[in-house]
């Protein structure tokens, strides 16, 4: 914990070797496990084309539901669904959180929130950063993450805060267009793939792109203590009155008398 605490303080990213080697919750991961267990399931999903997630900075992301089974039908067949499973797990997907506690990094965290993530090979969640800690578990698949430090923002052209999207950016490290971002050129990506069984730290406010190179299952834990767990509340709450992300769907359910939950 002291080790983990001195990388926190440096705000830089870690590879958790290990975190995951003895949890048994790493065996049910495959799809027709996942199926068997939450086939009938109704789960939120990030909608995508091409791959890549649907959304612009007037309206934001775009969410809507699907049942669990139909999804996964879609993986097997080796299709792209258009969608991107991301499911919190503590309003959708609670039982995900019996297989895997809290690792003891986060465990005591003042604030903390967890989701779920299922995506077909290719699928990409754009350059974007978030205001929380994060430890980011691969269960099944491989994932490519090109990370820049809170230090580059200025030269990655991040979306306007009044913005729907003010925590994203539209620089693409995979396919950098230096002649409409030019001052993305001053700085260049830690990258890394993260395969099965790692975890990754991810400190506060760490420009993160992350594309799925295989079927992949991924938890992530996002955490905050003290006058950041107060900054994190308070985006939280801003999102929920805009209704931005995940809470955009919610409202919706529940003017439709459905609900967010299973």
């Amino acid at each position: 914990m002291e080790r983990f605490a001195s990388f926190r303080r440096a705000s830089v990213p870690v590879l958790l070797d290990g975190l995951l080697d003895e949890r048994a919750g790493l065996t049910h991961w495959s799809l027709p496990q996942l199926r068997e267990r939450f086939g009938d399931r109704q789960v939120s999903v990030i909608l995508t084309t091409d791959g890549r997630l649907r959304g612009d900075v007037q309206r934001g992301l775009a969410f809507g539901t699907v049942p669990f089974g139909d999804y996964i039908d879609r993986l097997e067949q080796g299709e792209q669904p258009e969608a991107y499973l991301a499911a919190p797990t503590d309003t959708w997907l609670p039982e995900v959180l019996e297989d895997i506690a809290p690792p003891q990094y986060c465990r005591d965290a003042g604030w903390r929130n967890s989701r779920f993530w299922l995506s077909a090979a290719t699928t990409l969640t754009p350059m974007h950063r978030d205001v929380a800690e994060n430890i980011f578990l691969q269960l099944a698949g491989r994932k490519r993450f090109y990370l820049y430090s809170p230090a580059a923002t200025p030269w990655l052209h991040s979306n306007p805060l009044g913005s729907a999207l003010p925590n994203f950016s539209s620089f693409d490290p995979e396919m950098p267009d230096y002649e409409r971002f030019p001052l993305s050129r001053a700085v260049r990506p830690l990258e890394l793939i993260l395969g099965p069984g790692e975890a990754l730290y991810l400190p506060s406010r760490w420009w993160h792109q992350v594309r799925s190179l295989d079927v992949s299952v991924s938890l992530n834990f996002w955490f905050a203590d003290g006058a950041l767990a107060l900054i994190v509340r308070a985006a939280e709450f801003v999102k929920r009155i805009r209704r931005l992300e995940i809470y955009s769907l919610e409202a919706r359910l529940r003017a439709n008398g459905r609900g967010g939950a299973p």
